[in-house]
Parts: C-alpha cells; structure tokens; sequence
C-alpha cells in the first residue's frame, strides 16, 4: 500500500471532475486507484465507499423509488453480483484490467454519441438485464452503464431514476460487498485509507457543485472521458 497523500488528492480531484460532469465518479476512482494499488483491491475499495455515495442519494430521493420495478430486477441481480463477486478473486488480474479498460471505453463511446439500446419495459427486461448487471458489477466493481436503460426504458422521472438506481445499486453492492469484505486485506493501513478516502470524497464532489457554476459542464464532460480513455489505455498496454 502506498503513501495516503499519494492516493488521496486523486481520489479528491476524481470526485470533482465527475460531479461536474455529471457521472462517471465509481469508473473514474477505481482507474484513479490503479495507479497506487492493485485492481482487485481498487474495486473493492470503491465498492464499498459506494455504500455512502448511495446512501446519501437515497436520504435525498427515497420517497421516488419505483417499489414495484425494484423487487424483480433484485430478484436476480443480488445472487449474480454475489457469484460475480467470488470471481474477482479467481480471475487473473490481466482478465481484469483488459475488462475493466473495455468497460471504460464503451462507457465513453455511449456518452460521447448518445448511444442508448432501447428495451422492452417488461420483468422479463428487469430480471435479464439485473442478472447481468450483478455479474458484471460483482466482478469489475460497476454495472450501472447495464442497469441504465433498463430503467430509461419504464420512462421514469429524473427524481425516480435517480432514486430507484441509487435504491438499486445500495442492494447489489451489498451482494458482492458480502464477499468482499471477507476476502479484502483489511491491515491497518487499508483501514486508514478507506476511513479517509470518505471525506475526501464528500469534499470533493462538494467543491465540484460549487464550481459547476463557474464552469461549463460539457467541457468538463469532455474532460472527464478523456481521462477515463487515458486510464483504459494505460490498463491495456502498460499495466
């Protein structure tokens, strides 16, 4: 484990970039982390600190939590992200860094042209894609870019998209944090690391609300994907 202050401002100036751009901030700090410290213990770091990005969404947009989409895209979603999980651990950390760069990179090319895949707003859709929105989330740490038009699809609320995800996305991290937690190195300084990499992240995405004012929000957009694209290409050819 490296040096705290190596880590941190990264992980301090990743949460201002996405809260500018408005998204992107779980993918940004698992590349972020990459450099100080191994993949599988960046996912997990992340994941878990998830925990607290989604609970404070949910004390802002719980009363728009769809109740009755929630229950059958968890109903395969949790097992999935339970047995993803267990495969992080298997996995060889070259299969994880090549997936976790294509991951990014889809991420960028659906952001920057706007692709959206359009679903059937069914349980069928809900079952099929939480399914694999848990094993891929359990295994590389992020499966929102598959949970989001699954929900798109039911023609949701910004208020209740952001609600029912952030509801969502609580309940499958708990599938795979269950596994993570057990199998991460939790010495005294990952501890320490994980204990202050909270505030700072809070602080972070609470200075990129104050400068969203005084900044354009597309060119910060454009920023950000171009940092994830660099971090992608440094996964692929220079692990």
């Amino acid at each position: 484990m490296p040096p705290l202050f190596l880590i941190l401002p990264i992980l301090f100036a990743g949460a201002i970039f996405s809260t500018i751009a408005g998204g992107g901030l779980g993918i940004l700090l698992t590349l972020a982390a990459t450099f100080f410290i191994d993949i599988r213990t960046s996912i997990i770091l992340v994941s878990l600190l998830g925990f607290i990005i989604q609970l404070a969404k949910l004390a802002h947009f719980h009363t728009y939590v769809r109740w009755d989409m929630v229950s059958w895209y968890l109903l395969a979603g949790i097992p999935a992200s339970f047995s993803g999980a267990f495969l992080l651990f298997i996995l060889p950390e070259r299969v994880l860094e090549v997936s976790l760069a294509a991951l990014c990179l889809v991420y960028v090319v659906m952001h920057m042209f706007h692709l959206m895949p359009r679903l059937k707003p069914t349980r069928t859709t809900l079952m099929t894609v939480g399914a694999m929105n848990g094993a891929v989330g359990g295994i590389l740490g992020h499966g929102a870019l598959l949970r989001l038009p699954a929900l798109l699809s039911f023609g949701l609320t910004k208020e209740q998209f952001v609600g029912t995800s952030a509801f969502l996305a609580f309940f499958m991290n708990a599938g795979k944090a269950s596994v993570y937690v057990w199998r991460f190195p939790w010495s005294e300084e990952a501890v320490i690391l994980f204990l202050a990499a909270i505030p700072t992240v809070f602080i972070g995405t609470w200075c990129g609300r104050l400068l969203l004012r005084y900044v354009s929000e597309d060119h910060f957009e454009k920023l950000l994907l171009c940092v994830i694209v660099f971090g992608a290409i440094r996964l692929l050819f220079f692990p």
